[in-house]
Order: C-alpha cells, then sequence, then structure tokens
C-alpha cells in the first residue's frame, strides 16, 4: 500500500507548494500613481504561509520580493514540506522570477523553478516578443502575447492591479510550456481570522478554459492586497490550500 500512494502523494504535494507561485494572476496591469508625482513601486515583503492538502498540513512557503537595481526585482520562493510529506520531498522546491519596470509595468526577465518537478529555465526577449528556454524537459520557444507574465512575477502584477484600482477581468500567464489566458472574477469579500488578526479581504477566483481545477485568492488590501489565502477546487473538493502566517515589509 505504502509503495502505491507513494507516487500520487510526491505529485500532489509538489503542486499543493508550487499553488502560490503557479497561481494565476494578471498580466501586466495599468498603473496609477501613489500620489501625485510619484509612480506606483512593487511592496517589497517577505511572506511566510502554511501549506494543507486535503485539511492535512503538509508543508510552508516563503515569499520574497526584493529590488535587487533601480527598476529591477528579483521575486523569490523557498517551499519546505513537513512531517510525513518530507518523505517524498525531502528537498526544498525554489522558485525566481526577475522582472523590470517599463513605464509602470511589469515586464517579466527570467523564471526558474526547480524541485517537485522537472526544473524550469526560461528568458523573456521583449525585443523579439517570444520566451524561450526549458521545461518539461524539453525546448520552448513560445510568441507572446501582450502583457504575458511568469508564474512569479504574476502575484506582483495582481497586487501592482489592486493598488492601481484596475484588476483585470483576463490576462495571459506561462504557464509550464504553454501560454494560458485566464479570467479574473470577483466572489464578494470576507474578514478571515489569521495569525496576523483579523483581516478584511476581497475574494477573486482565477481560471483558465482547459483547467477542471479553479484558485480562489483572499486578498487582502491592508497588506498591499497579498493574498493571506489561496485555494484550489475541483468542482466541490478543495484539494490545496495556503494561508498566511507571517508578513512584514521591507
Amino acid at each position: 500500500m505504502r509503495n502505491r500512494l507513494a507516487a500520487p502523494s510526491r505529485v500532489a504535494l509538489a503542486a499543493a507548494l508550487l499553488m502560490l507561485q503557479a497561481g494565476p494572476a494578471p498580466a501586466l496591469a495599468a498603473q496609477a500613481p501613489a500620489q501625485p508625482g510619484a509612480a506606483l513601486k512593487p511592496p517589497t515583503f517577505v511572506a511566510t504561509y502554511s501549506i494543507a492538502w486535503h485539511g492535512i498540513t503538509a508543508g510552508e512557503s516563503t515569499l520574497t520580493l526584493a529590488e535587487t537595481a533601480p527598476g529591477e526585482y528579483r521575486y523569490s520562493s523557498v517551499d519546505h514540506a513537513h512531517g510525513l510529506f518530507a518523505l517524498f520531498l525531502p528537498h526544498a522546491i525554489t522558485q525566481e522570477s526577475r522582472f523590470r519596470l517599463v513605464d509602470g509595468q511589469i515586464q517579466p526577465l527570467s523564471f526558474r523553478s526547480q524541485g517537485g518537478g522537472p526544473p524550469e529555465d526560461v528568458r523573456f526577449d521583449w525585443t523579439s516578443g517570444r520566451v524561450s528556454g526549458t521545461a518539461k524537459k524539453k525546448h520552448i520557444d513560445l510568441q507572446l502575447e501582450p502583457g504575458t507574465q511568469d508564474p512569479g512575477s504574476v502575484q506582483i502584477a495582481l497586487m501592482m492591479a489592486f493598488l492601481a484600482g484596475k484588476p483585470p477581468s483576463s490576462f495571459w500567464m506561462l504557464n509550464t510550456d504553454v501560454i494560458n489566458q485566464f479570467e479574473l472574477v470577483r466572489r464578494g469579500e470576507a474578514t478571515l481570522d489569521t495569525p496576523l488578526g483579523k483581516l478584511q479581504t476581497v475574494l477573486y477566483t482565477s481560471h483558465h478554459a482547459q483547467a477542471r481545477r479553479t484558485t480562489y485568492m483572499w486578498l487582502a488590501p491592508s497588506l498591499d492586497y497579498l493574498p493571506v489565502r489561496l485555494e484550489q477546487h475541483r468542482g466541490d473538493s478543495t484539494l490545496f490550500s495556503l494561508n498566511i502566517r507571517a508578513f512584514k515589509r521591507t
């Protein structure tokens, strides 16, 4: 029985640990001044989340957004499995997205991921309008749709869009070896009890036409619209969930 369960558990946990970074968010969002004469910039931070798989605590994810040079940023994640799940994923899952601000827009430059599956390493060439590199153990070379984001930069683009008061209704995202268009739908508001206290949130769902799963995102205005809870649903079943544990602006 253990051998039969091992492979599905590894795949499921890897998906849960990656959900926060690969979860949908908007592409280049129109920006607005934070105050007269001041351009809106990505808010740098460190945030930690607990991860559950079918209600069982499976690990934690730490996200860091840092400005590496004027107008250039690195968004990274380090995810660790806990308990019995660590037997199947003993090493951390890491991801790194590098992007820049161009005329107030987020423009991804590169994305790397390793652990929990085949590594990914892609580069964005905005002069030629293509993204190329390695994903799913093969070479990819794709035409970029306007405003396409990678699985990391999309999270920051989402925050920027909400801070500007202009969340998109749809967006394009590099989804491993394809570029998919997602829809973003507002579902209402909710107050959540978190380790940071009670937080007011707005609830959005995201989904693309070929997917069987829908991602639910509770975004907190007081934390610059960072997600404080994420859930991935298939039908009436909650597959994975992530909940914020700690947050610090840097």
